[in-house]
């Protein structure tokens, strides 16, 4: 790549942060309603989600070290993980209008290869969040270029790049920023329905160390209240991790309630089929909220049944 491109592609890179620090910041100052929710009608954007961040390890640490697990790398924060978080959350609310598209761009992205997608055909909504994720792909340079042919041809244009966050961000970690960005909302939701205030905390991405030596990554552990879940995405092959998050959600000590894996492309019945096999919470993008908020409220509950005492 050409100096003159290579910075071209830095100074979009800026624009786009630019422009996403300010829409966080009109985010902040947005007008509420009277429970504190983002009122709808000011145009926020679509999946506004709370913004967390990790408190100081206070449960999660010594909860892995009584189970002889030491954590090894803890990630630190990343100034590019808001960004990574809006494109994440985008593509994971449509994801069945843009895994195509995805699974092109990811084939593509090892030599910068170009692509192309026909949107012929297709519902108008389904056009709209193409455009607009290669859009915000091409805005942050995770797309060197962009063109979308209108009628009578339909046809998206665009050549991937082998920057290193890009290659990340489609190999995988928008996954799991996605299942972290629901996570949060979860815990926002929870905590709005008790009076008590409601602990938090989590972990993505920790490298940790096994009781028999082994290394291990974990996707993301959280606490909400007093109450660990453990959550394992996939985007492919899933078959041969099952049986390895099994063994060690018994590690953990975390029953099938407790102990997710969220898939990216098999059906509903399937996720069924294979949690009834393996002592794990399989499900989708789809349903992975609502069933941790399932979850959530009933550990809160008991949580706060418990508090009260007889």
């Amino acid at each position: 790549m050409s100096n003159d491109r290579i910075e071209a592609l830095l100074e979009r890179i800026a624009l786009a942060l630019e422009r996403l620090a300010e829409q966080a910041h009109q985010r902040g100052v947005i007008a509420r309603d009277s429970e504190g929710r983002p009122d709808a009608e000011d145009g926020v954007l679509d999946g506004w989600r709370p913004s967390l961040s990790p408190p100081s390890a206070s449960i999660l640490e010594p909860f892995l070290s009584s189970k002889g697990i030491r954590i090894k790398v803890r990630p630190a924060d990343d100034a590019a993980d808001q960004v990574i978080d809006s494109l994440s959350l985008y593509l994971g609310e449509r994801y069945d209008a843009l895994s195509g598209l995805l699974g092109k761009i990811k084939r593509a992205m090892q030599n910068g290869a170009p692509i192309t997608e026909s949107l012929k055909g297709r519902p108008q909504q389904d056009v709209s969040s193409a455009c607009q994720f290669c859009t915000l792909l091409h805005d942050v340079a995770f797309l060197e270029q962009y063109q979308y042919l209108r009628s009578p041809t339909y046809l998206i244009r665009a050549k991937t790049t082998t920057l290193p966050k890009a290659q990340r961000f489609f190999g995988g970690q928008w996954l799991e920023r996605f299942i972290l960005q629901k996570v949060k909302a979860v815990y926002a939701q929870v905590g709005s329905e008790v009076t008590e205030e409601l602990g938090f905390e989590y972990l993505i991405n920790p490298q940790i160390t096994l009781p028999n030596g082994d290394d291990f990554e974990l996707d993301i552990l959280a606490a909400i209240g007093s109450s660990i879940y453990w959550i394992e995405a996939k985007s492919g092959d899933y078959q041969q991790h099952v049986a390895k998050y099994s063994k060690f959600a018994r590690l953990l000590g975390l029953d099938f309630d407790h102990s997710f894996m969220v898939l990216t492309d098999v059906p509903d019945a399937r996720c069924d089929a294979l949690s009834s096999l393996f002592s794990m919470t399989v499900c989708t993008l789809r349903t992975f909220e609502e069933k941790l908020l399932t979850v959530a409220r009933n550990d809160t509950a008991q949580q706060s049944a418990a508090a009260d005492g007889p």
